[in-house]
């Protein structure tokens, strides 16, 4: 794979992107502490230079699960987040759906990790993005979030 330049800005998921997602792991509005979820939102940036993409998406994962700030739907709102904000800054999570929540509960959050061939990279659209990780893991989201496996249908989970 060719080697590129570090991107000069990384994009980062919201606070209300969070949520979104959350509503779309659990189908359902969930309670949460304002103050707790911004802490946990805000575990995407880095000390400094905030340019280190792994790290600081291995970091976000760590910090969201450790602060739990949902009333349901950590895990998985945690995984879906992750690789979406992967994603909005071309990288990708390159495991399997059926071998993801194993993966996802040994901790192993800096590997595997790849970059996105350049040209290859999907919409800079939060939902687009967000939806793309929906389709890849259903199984991965429906087991972290405690629900039976979904079908997506028309990008919407039955």
């Amino acid at each position: 794979m060719e080697t590129r330049p570090k991107p000069s800005k990384l994009s980062y998921l919201t606070v209300q992107d969070i949520l979104w997602i959350n509503l779309q792991v659990t189908k359902k509005t969930n309670r949460f502490n304002y103050a707790t979820l911004e802490e946990a939102t805000y575990y995407q940036y880095a000390y400094g230079d905030s340019d280190e993409l792994v790290s600081q998406a291995s970091r976000f994962l760590r910090g969201f699960l450790k602060l739990a700030p949902l009333s349901e739907g950590n895990e998985a709102t945690a995984f879906v987040a992750f690789a979406a904000f992967l994603m909005l800054n071309e990288h990708q999570l390159d495991v399997a759906d059926d071998r993801a929540v194993e993966w996802f509960r040994r901790g192993s959050f800096g590997s595997p990790i790849t970059q996105l061939e350049h040209g290859h990279s999907h919409s800079d659209a939060v939902r687009d993005v967000v939806m793309h990780v929906l389709q890849a893991y259903p199984r991965t989201v429906s087991e972290l979030s405690g629900r039976s496996v979904a079908v997506i249908v028309d990008g919407a989970i039955h």
